[in-house]
């Protein structure tokens, strides 16, 4: 291999190493999005439960 095809393999690992740290960090933000969501739709649900059961209690 001469230099110039060894300089072309190492762009096209970088190049790829690149493509798999971004793919890491948007995998990563996609995690943290679903955990937050997560988080949010069961504060919801208990903030729901909450206010059913005043509603019930009133009604009583």
């Amino acid at each position: 291999m001469n230099i110039t095809q060894v300089r072309e393999h190492l762009h096209r690992l970088i190049d790829e190493v690149d493509d798999i740290y971004v793919l890491n960090g948007l995998y990563r933000n996609l995690l943290s999005d679903k955990r937050q969501r997560e988080e949010y739709e069961q504060e919801q649900a208990e903030k729901a439960k909450k206010q059913g059961a005043k509603a019930s209690k009133k009604g009583h």
